[in-house]
């Protein structure tokens, strides 16, 4: 009869064993990649392999940049969207309720204020209530008179 303990040990020799043979796999597959890399840089043009410095891909990644907003300031879109690549859904979301809650001074029902936001910026609301309530704590100007209707109170100028 097998003990227990003798079993274990068995098993760990064993692991042991395989970890030495998956890390000889491995081994060699990156071989054959460096050596399949190697005979690649041998036959392509040396001029395109060249190593850039950070210093000069970052360069030229902003320079990218200034070309791509020199143009789209010269041919502008007809509908320029007035949030940007970097904002959160959530902030995009909270402009565009403030933007339409703005231009309909009766204010809106909850149903159709989530379908123009999501129409308008393109992504779903999960819960149109939790997203109302944390809009409405960082814009007190917007009220919920009643059930399910949204307003937004501009303040008066003398």
């Amino acid at each position: 009869m097998f003990n227990e303990r003798e079993a274990l040990r068995l098993r760990l020799e064993q692991l042991g064993d395989a970890e030495i043979q998956v890390m000889r796999e491995l081994r060699k597959e990156r071989q054959d990649i460096y050596s399949k890399l190697r005979e690649l840089d041998r036959e392509s043009d040396p001029a395109i392999n060249k190593k850039s410095s950070l210093i000069d891909l970052a360069s030229a990644a902003a320079e990218e940049l200034k070309q791509s907003q020199h143009a789209a300031d010269k041919h502008p879109s007809t509908k320029t969207p007035s949030y940007t690549i970097f904002q959160s859904k959530t902030t995009i979301h909270r402009e565009a309720a403030l933007n339409i809650l703005s231009r309909h001074e009766e204010g809106l029902k909850g149903i159709k204020l989530k379908t123009e936001i999501e129409k308008e910026t393109g992504f779903p609301i999960k819960n149109m209530t939790t997203f109302m309530k944390s809009l409405m704590k960082h814009h007190p100007e917007i009220k919920k008179p009643a059930r399910g209707h949204y307003i937004l109170h501009k303040e008066k100028e003398f």
